[in-house]
């Protein structure tokens, strides 16, 4: 993996083969492929966006007394921190795979509730706690925060991370969507 980041870094990601990336770990092409299917294997086994980290995040702000949009916050912010030590070319591609493996989870029989990890438990807490209304479907809002978040920042390594408010930014704005839900439903 070091191998992989540190060819991503100066030859890019789109120019980096299987085989640089053995040549620079030392190892055969069959090892890599005893642990990875493919070069996008690495770059998700990397955890360029940690969803661990983030979880834990939202697990500390719900732990005392939060905000919807506080949660949110923590989450992006994690993501936005860890996003930041990779070039952004590094950051579309993850952003792309990720779209590319919902795909083949939800052909395979996954349901939407399986593939809205980034903000299903911290929703659900939400949820629980009074934080999102009752009539919301929180699977639903749960799908399309993430898909904003992932176009957000998305969109936040275009632009070479200048935005310093990017977490504040899409948790107003995922808190608005889910304010809207409320008053629409």
């Amino acid at each position: 993996m070091q191998a992989a980041m540190a060819l991503w870094r100066t030859k890019g990601f789109a120019d980096t083969t299987v085989t640089d990336i053995c040549k620079a770990a030392g190892v055969s092409k069959a090892l890599f492929y005893v642990y990875f299917s493919r070069r996008e294997d690495v770059l998700l086994e990397v955890e360029v966006f940690t969803m661990r980290d983030a979880h834990l995040a939202a697990e500390g702000v719900v732990s005392g007394d939060y905000t919807l949009t506080d949660v949110i916050a923590a989450v992006v912010g994690t993501l936005e921190q860890r996003a930041r030590q990779y070039p952004p070319e590094l950051i579309f591609e993850t952003v792309l795979e990720t779209y590319r493996i919902e795909r083949r989870a939800l052909a395979e029989g996954a349901t939407q509730a399986d593939i809205a990890y980034l903000f299903l438990e911290p929703f659900r807490r939400a949820h629980r706690d009074g934080r999102i209304p009752a009539e919301v479907d929180v699977v639903r809002a749960a799908r399309i925060a993430q898909m904003l978040v992932a176009d957000g920042i998305r969109c936040w390594a275009a632009a070479g991370f200048d935005d310093p408010a990017l977490a504040e930014t899409l948790a107003a704005e995922i808190g608005a969507m889910l304010a809207a839900a409320h008053v629409s439903a």
